[in-house]
């Protein structure tokens, strides 16, 4: 799954829970159109549906609105539940539920339509994207669609699956010739796996991504769209992909951002990514030497700073961060360098947190990147999409391989990386995991509509050559070439930004082939005290310094807290220091409302 973006969410919550004390500043964040800043088999011909039918039946009655269990103050959203059918086959059989929340962005202005989001994983949740999107989405497009979020089968506010399972200090690191390790690896596995409810392990063989592209089909009729408006980022792009060959005459457009590769086989998609997070990590070092605002630029080679970090974590067991409870782990360091490397916008925290732990032993922002990725929320519990993401690409695989098998294979993705082998060799397959009720298959998808598959050229997760391929295998498709470091363009990069609007809206397709380059101008390591991070902060420095009562706080602090609630609740609008603190920090204010 692709890092979040995190500095749009806490920026936005600040300078709205600070705004509220002062008539100074007035941002309108859901309008703004600023860009700021997670296995198939290719048949050309069969449908992949078999004997379940590709027409679903649906209405908008079928999602009855209301408040949202958790309002947000920065978009108004309303949520619902669509009841679909565990297994499609048997329509009239048990049911499940699948979380949706909408965004009335477009307001009283005439509309397209709907347009649904998924943030990729899989195991992504898109109910909590919804507030991104409507953070990173250009006017053209929240003006002319309601914005919609919904958790796949399987994630988070859905029919979920619930194992109890102990996230901090898991990941696991296995040196070439630790043979006690696998053991243990496998252990834990089957111990996970054992802690799972009935109710999951029943679901377990039906989370395949074909029921997902069903569940999203009956969601389209139950929105009243005649046609589907899609963005996936990631894995959304192979529900995406399975949604076209499945549904043909219902695509009305589907942006395919960072494209899964085409393939069944996970070999190749884990030896994919060995070299793409490879070479994300030279990129990043090489940017880093060359720039003096990189914290690391004067302390040494950075690929040489980073090796000898693990170096020393490896020898003294873990390094120490804030949380006396905690500690970072030699597994915790590496999970941090890869989830930095989904986007350029972490660069600049990767360095950070390099350097701390290279000048004080502090491995705090570093466990702060790796919570992130691993779905950590503030409160120290986790969201459920680590573990969703392994039964969904279990119910996507139609093998279940042996141990060995899997040790084999692990060690032969190992052995292509030169960053990351240790990291790799910790696999455990699907091994344990029930056999799926319809392995995942993709075709061509003749007959949609024109479809746009996006591609960053450094893209770590989904290798370039993997938008490539699928673009090349749904016949009416178009590739559209980012020239960027990063997972994922579209909200994120500006020069992709109006083509891909004008195709969700116009229905124009750019011509295929068609390329930008995002890093010609790209500033890799800006200033810490000029990024959004860095302006939070300053702004919490001006209203305690003039006199509110607001807790200090550092770049893990903001980083730890994504959706901004806990910074957010730490303001009090109410106070009558708060008035005028939040008015003598009107500049800083504006600043941090122009970042967004």
């Amino acid at each position: 799954m692709p890092m979040k973006h995190l500095s749009v969410v806490v920026a936005m919550a600040i300078v709205v829970a600070s705004c509220s004390g002062s008539d100074s500043a007035s941002p309108d964040v859901a309008n703004s159109d600023e860009s700021v800043s997670d296995t198939v088999t290719v048949s050309d011909t069969a449908p992949v549906s078999g004997s379940v039918p590709t027409e679903t039946d649906g209405d908008a009655s079928a999602l009855d609105w209301g408040p949202c269990d958790t309002p947000n103050p920065l978009v108004e959203t309303e949520c619902a539940t669509l009841v679909v059918p565990l297994d499609h086959a048997d329509p009239d059989g048990e049911q499940i539920e699948i979380a949706v929340s909408r965004a009335d962005t477009a307001g009283d202005a005439e509309q397209i339509g709907s347009i649904v989001f998924n943030p990729g994983g899989p195991g992504g949740s898109g109910v909590d994207f919804l507030l991104q999107a409507a953070a990173i989405m250009p006017t053209e497009v929240s003006s002319a669609f309601d914005l919609v979020g919904f958790d796949p089968r399987g994630v988070g506010a859905s029919t979920a699956v619930e194992c109890d399972v102990e996230v901090d200090d898991s990941v696991v690191l296995i040196a070439e010739v630790d043979m006690a390790a696998v053991d243990e690896l496998f252990a834990t596995q089957a111990a996970d796996l054992a802690s799972c409810t009935e109710q999951t392990m029943a679901l377990a063989p039906h989370l395949g991504t074909l029921n997902a592209a069903r569940d999203l089909d009956l969601l389209r009729a139950a929105l009243g769209d005649d046609g589907l408006t899609y963005v996936g980022y990631s894995y959304g792009t192979r529900l995406g992909a399975v949604y076209a060959e499945l549904f043909p005459d219902n695509v009305r457009a589907l942006v395919l951002d960072a494209a899964v590769k085409p393939s069944t086989d996970p070999q190749e998609l884990a030896l994919g990514q060995a070299a793409g997070f490879d070479q994300a990590l030279r990129n990043f070092a090489a940017a880093c030497d060359a720039d003096t605002d990189c914290l690391l630029h004067d302390v040494g080679p950075t690929l040489e700073v980073l090796d000898g970090l693990r170096s020393e974590i490896a020898e003294v067991g873990s390094f120490p961060v804030d949380d006396p409870d905690r500690m970072l782990t030699a597994g915790e360091f590496d999970l941090a360098v890869i989830a930095s490397l989904y986007s350029k916008d972490t660069w600049p925290f990767l360095a950070q947190g390099l350097f701390t732990a290279e000048a004080e032993q502090d491995g705090t922002i570093l466990q702060v990147l790796a919570d992130a990725y691993s779905g950590r929320r503030p409160d120290g519990t986790y969201d459920n999409s680590q573990v969703a993401n392994t039964f969904i690409n279990c119910a996507d695989d139609a093998d279940r391989i042996d141990r060995d098998a899997i040790v084999a294979g692990a060690a032969e993705v190992a052995a292509q990386s030169e960053f990351f082998a240790d990291a790799l060799r910790a696999s455990t397959g699907c091994l344990g995991f029930p056999e799926s009720a319809e392995p995942l298959a993709l075709g061509s998808a003749d007959g949609a509509a024109p479809i746009l598959v996006i591609g960053n050229t450094g893209d770590p997760a989904t290798p370039y050559e993997w938008s490539v391929e699928l673009a090349e295998v749904l016949s009416s498709a178009t590739l559209y070439t980012v020239e960027a470091e990063g997972h994922t363009a579209y909200g994120t990069i500006e020069c992709v930004e109006a083509d891909v609007t004008a195709y969700l809206v116009d229905l124009v397709v750019p011509d295929d082939g068609s390329s930008c380059s995002d890093n010609a101008d790209a500033d890799f390591f800006v200033p810490m005290a000029e990024s959004e991070v860095g302006l939070v902060i300053s702004l919490f420095d001006c209203l305690r310094d003039n006199g509110a009562d607001v807790p200090e706080i550092s770049t893990a602090d903001v980083l730890a807290d994504p959706a901004g609630e806990l910074l957010a609740e730490s303001l009090d609008p109410t106070d009558p220091a708060f008035a005028a603190a939040a008015l003598a920090c009107t500049d800083v204010l504006l600043e941090l409302q122009g970042s967004l």
